[in-house]
């Protein structure tokens, strides 16, 4: 990349900027960085305009400027080595070890537009193919679902799922780009029973090229099982990129 063309990229990225006018211009600096960064459109690993830069775009001192950066790498958003500027952050995402997983609401709180897309739909029966779920008996009708969660369009998550159809007929003709299937299925069926596994796994091709991520690319893969009474309603495989994520429990005795 040329000299001219980086000045140019800077430029972009500052016009992108928005102060609000609200506060010290230092905090607008930093609020209007962070935006960019919990949005997803500067992702992890790239090269923020120059304190220079930035200088010039807000006529401001490099003080105010050095203040702002320097808050938001306290945060850790940000990182800032000498002789190689200043880039975003590889960040690590929480998610529950215990009870549901809320993609969309993960997503949506880091500030990003969430959407839900189906890849593959398909009816298929139960038998040597879904030994992934021997709870369900062979011969037993499942709808089988490839899908991802997005936030701003990129994929953040990757979903293999089954339902069983016996469970839930009507999910065959279900919309789930419009209610996902854990909501879906959440409003019509108790949740009596839920089994959850947590183990690493290397990225298939497919898994690498939807996440964006290199083949054989360590994951974390969640994988959970539901019951209503004793009857199986699904079994879900969620795959996460392992460098962005991690699983949290807290379990606390004295409360009810």
């Amino acid at each position: 990349m040329t000299a001219h063309h980086a000045k140019d990229l800077e430029l972009n990225d500052c016009d992108a900027l928005e102060l609000d006018g609200v506060g010290a211009l230092y905090k607008q600096i930093e609020k209007a960085v962070r935006a960019e960064i919990m949005s997803g459109r500067w992702p992890a690993g790239h090269r923020i305009p120059s304190e220079h830069t930035l200088m010039e775009t807000f006529s401001t001192t490099r003080a105010t400027v050095n203040k702002a950066l320097s808050k938001l790498t306290e945060a850790g958003l940000l990182e800032r080595r000498r002789k190689q500027g200043t880039r975003v952050a590889q960040t690590t995402e929480s998610h529950a070890v215990i009870g549901f997983l809320d993609i969309r609401k993960e997503i949506e709180d880091k500030g990003r537009l969430y959407s839900y897309r189906v890849l593959a739909a398909d009816r298929i029966i139960a038998g040597k193919q879904t030994g992934i779920w021997p709870e369900v008996p062979a011969g037993t009708p499942l709808l089988k679902l490839s899908a991802v969660h997005l936030g701003f369009e990129k994929a953040e998550v990757v979903e293999e799922r089954l339902i069983n159809l016996q469970a839930a007929p009507e999910a065959a003709e279900a919309d789930f780009e419009a209610e996902t299937p854990s909501t879906w299925l959440l409003a019509r069926l108790p949740c009596t029973r839920l089994r959850h596994t947590i183990r690493a796994e290397a990225a298939m091709g497919e898994h690498s090229a939807l996440l964006d991520i290199p083949a054989r690319s360590p994951v974390l893969v969640s994988l959970r099982q539901t019951w209503a009474d004793e009857l199986p309603v699904t079994w879900v495989k969620l795959i996460y990129p392992a460098d962005r994520n991690e699983f949290v429990g807290e379990f606390n005795p004295l409360q009810p």
